[in-house]
């Protein structure tokens, strides 16, 4: 029990007790945007596009990521069972290299911390389609995400395993006008399928490049295998032909050598 001093009262001695305890939860705080601040510098360094996966918690974004990356990461059936962020590496079948990022999830009323969602590049928004508050969940992390300004999004119907063949999906608002992919990332349905639409919309962010890379820039070809999408690729005499498309931080080394080069229209 803690000491009072000579004519100490008690509600002083919990007032310095509480500043204790508030200035050590300050200090952890810190630690941990620092912390997180470094992942992201790592993760923005690779220059591969970062998806966040959002939603409401207990939609189950660890247990699709799970099923995205073939990664083991904490997954279970409890409110809060991602307190520090995963990040994984996805590659698509066209060979485009993506980061996948899990957050924490979000709850109505509850004060939440954007980060990691406001640097990613294209949000996939996990929604539990066997809630009976569905809708009211969905609405809740659009009121967040309005914080962080426009994000590409893509909707993951997920536990559709679960959902009874009769019960309607439709989503209102502003998620009905948004690509969506019934999933059930407990029994990796879907997922090729939701990969696919991820990867279509991403490329709608993308420049097209048309260029002839020399035969001394072989680290370019590497760079647009791993970043981008190819669409023809041919040796020529004067180097390498590529076409395909290229996410727009990383298109900047490739402008010496386009022979053609324009943004890609959106659809």
């Amino acid at each position: 029990m803690q000491q009072r001093g000579e004519g100490e009262k008690q509600i002083e001695v919990d007032r310095r007790l509480l500043r204790r305890q508030t200035s050590a939860l300050e200090e952890e705080l810190e630690h941990v945007r620092t912390h997180r601040q470094l992942h992201r510098t790592r993760r923005k360094d690779t220059g591969a596009p970062v998806v966040a996966l959002v939603g409401y918690t207990n939609a189950g974004k660890s247990t699709l990521l799970d099923q995205l990356a073939g990664a083991s990461t904490v997954a279970e059936d409890k409110l809060f069972a991602t307190l520090d962020p995963a990040t994984r590496r996805v590659r698509l079948g066209e060979g485009q290299e993506l980061l996948f990022t899990d957050t924490v999830g979000f709850v109505q009323r509850l004060p939440t911390t954007l980060e990691e969602v406001a640097e990613a590049d294209f949000l996939v928004h996990v929604v539990d389609a066997s809630s009976p508050s569905l809708q009211r969940q969905v609405e809740t992390v659009e009121r967040a995400l309005e914080e962080i300004g426009e994000r590409p999004i893509v909707i993951a119907l997920n536990k559709t395993d679960v959902v009874p063949c009769d019960v309607s999906l439709q989503l209102e608002g502003a998620a009905a006008h948004l690509p969506a992919v019934r999933v059930s990332a407990l029994h990796g349905t879907g997922i090729d399928e939701l990969l696919r639409c991820i990867g279509d919309n991403l490329q709608l962010q993308f420049v097209s490049l048309d260029v002839l890379i020399p035969n001394d820039r072989g680290e370019l070809v590497a760079q647009f295998h791993q970043f981008g999408t190819i669409e023809h690729e041919s040796y020529e005499q004067g180097g390498t032909d590529l076409r395909g498309h290229m996410p727009q931080n990383h298109s900047g080394p490739f402008a010496p050598f386009r022979k053609a080069m324009s943004k890609s229209r959106r659809v």
